[in-house]
């Protein structure tokens, strides 16, 4: 197999693998849920894209001894 052959190859694959290949849009966190629902109608409206609000996971700090 010579080296064109083997990249042409390559780059097929390459191209079917982005095909199936999914991206996710995070807008941003909000300070309450209230806003966040706001922002999360006014996308749905305006652009007709599915949203999700969902708690974002803090990490507490351990207490101080």
């Amino acid at each position: 197999m010579d080296n064109n052959h083997f990249q042409e190859a390559h780059n097929s694959n390459d191209i079917n693998f982005t095909q199936k290949q999914r991206y996710r849009v995070i807008t941003g966190a909000f300070n309450d849920k209230v806003t966040a629902d706001q922002i999360a109608t006014e996308i749905k409206e305006r652009y007709g894209l599915t949203v999700y609000v969902i708690p974002e996971q803090v990490k507490r700090s351990s207490p101080s001894l």
